[in-house]
């Protein structure tokens, strides 16, 4: 995993409660910006892959000629890789189902892509 350095305000050093609420709320904007930017990359993965299974679609139907019996099993692994694809992008978009309560109470709490 790769290190990340924050950058916290001067009075972050200080012992107590007010350096606690700096660090959760810095916490929280890297939260945002990491939820932010899986959306921004979810989505630009999703648009070619819906052209791509709409192709693969076509192919399978015979739309754009006939299919032989070898290229449609390529079909159909290459489906099957795109379905895999699909699945996991679905999953990015999805807002965590097991939060702790503390990133509850933050502002992305709940929200998806």
């Amino acid at each position: 995993m790769p290190r990340v350095a924050l950058k916290l305000p001067a009075d972050a050093n200080e012992a107590g409660p007010r350096a606690t609420l700096v660090l959760v709320e810095t916490l929280h904007s890297m939260d945002a910006d990491g939820t932010e930017l899986l959306c921004a990359l979810s989505h630009q993965l999703r648009n070619p892959l819906t052209c791509v299974m709409g192709y693969l679609e076509m192919l399978a139907e015979g739309v754009l000629g006939p299919v032989n019996d070898e290229q449609m099993r390529v079909l159909q692994v290459v489906t099957a890789s795109a379905t895999r694809l699909g699945a996991m992008l679905d999953e990015l978009e999805q807002p965590e189902l097991e939060q702790p309560e503390l990133e509850q109470a933050g502002p992305s709490a709940g929200r998806g892509c």
